[in-house]
């Protein structure tokens, strides 16, 4: 599992998921269809109906939703939270890696979409077997993911000129972004730090789908190198040693612990610049990690919190 929607660590702690059925409604036909897709799972998924999806990621939701399919979506996972009441109003399929099939297949979608993160495979297929295509994509990572994750979808929706169109505007919106950072004259140094739990706190590391955006954003990420993974458990020692001036977390897990408070009673923060100087910048989870089409917004976002000079 990446550390793409701690958002998916969020969904634990979240609303169970409900299984109602959605009004069935005329079958939608949009410009590309029939479409076919072979995902990095070496399946060919033959799209002919986008008129009940099911998505299993709150990213791709969010991109259904940009691209005017959202009254399509049947069934969203519980990480999918923006547009936050077109989403609440969704049933709720479970979360992306627990999945079950019957809360699915009860929806009766004519199409499933994901990534790798997916699972169990065992789920997936199952799926697949009562004829349901499932679209599986790879994981897009960084800055230029937001542009290839659009593009890909919209392409499988058969919106390819709407989804090049979104894509196209995201990625001016970053390219703006980074521009403003080779602009600034400070170069802080930064930590990520997801609360997932109470018991489960996690200091983002490298190889990510978040690598590379602090730093195009004239900054220094602080986190190791944890392998694989992308994320270590937060200790006093880790954070201490990092001694981020700018520590960036998640709304929902600062807000469970109580706030500014409560995060910095957390092992080492407070013994950090950042937390000395109170410097927790705090954004919405999906608009933080998942790497959809606000990103440009983010990006902008985080050159003007981390680099106050510019308001100078």
């Amino acid at each position: 599992m990446r550390f793409r929607t701690g958002v998916l660590l969020l969904a634990l702690a979240a609303s169970a998921c409900g299984g109602e059925t959605a009004p069935s409604r005329t079958p939608v036909t949009t410009p590309g269809l029939p479409t076919s897709y072979t995902g990095p799972d070496g399946v060919t998924s033959a799209v002919t109906d986008v008129s009940r999806i099911v998505s299993l990621s709150g990213d791709y939701s969010e991109i259904i939703s940009a691209l005017g399919l959202g009254e399509n979506l049947v069934g969203v996972d519980l990480s999918s939270v923006y547009p936050k009441e077109e989403m609440r109003a969704k049933p709720k399929i479970g979360v992306e890696f627990r999945l079950l099939a019957e809360p699915i297949l009860v929806l009766e979608p004519t199409v499933a979409i994901g990534d790798v993160d997916a699972s169990p495979t065992a789920v997936v297929e199952q799926v697949r077997g009562a004829g349901v295509p499932v679209v599986i994509f790879p994981r897009f990572e960084g800055l230029t993911g937001p542009g290839e994750k659009i593009r890909a979808a919209a392409a499988v929706l058969g919106l390819a000129e709407a989804g090049e169109a979104l894509a196209k505007q995201v990625e001016g919106e970053i390219a703006a972004a980074i521009a403003l950072a080779q602009t600034t004259t400070s170069r802080p140094r930064v930590a990520v730090v997801y609360v997932a739990t109470s018991d489960t706190i996690l200091l983002l590391a490298g190889n990510t789908v978040f690598s590379g955006v602090i730093d195009a954003l004239g900054a220094i990420d602080v986190g190791p190198d944890a392998g694989v993974d992308g994320f270590i458990p937060l200790t006093a020692e880790a954070i201490v040693a990092a001694a981020p001036e700018y520590i960036i977390t998640a709304e929902r897990g600062f807000e469970g612990l109580g706030g500014l408070e409560g995060f910095l009673a957390l092992p080492g923060i407070a013994q950090t610049p950042a937390g000395a100087a109170g410097r927790v910048l705090v954004y919405e989870d999906l608009f933080l990690l998942g790497l959809g089409p606000r990103t440009g917004q983010l990006a902008a976002q985080l050159v003007r919190d981390l680099h106050p000079e510019l308001a100078e």
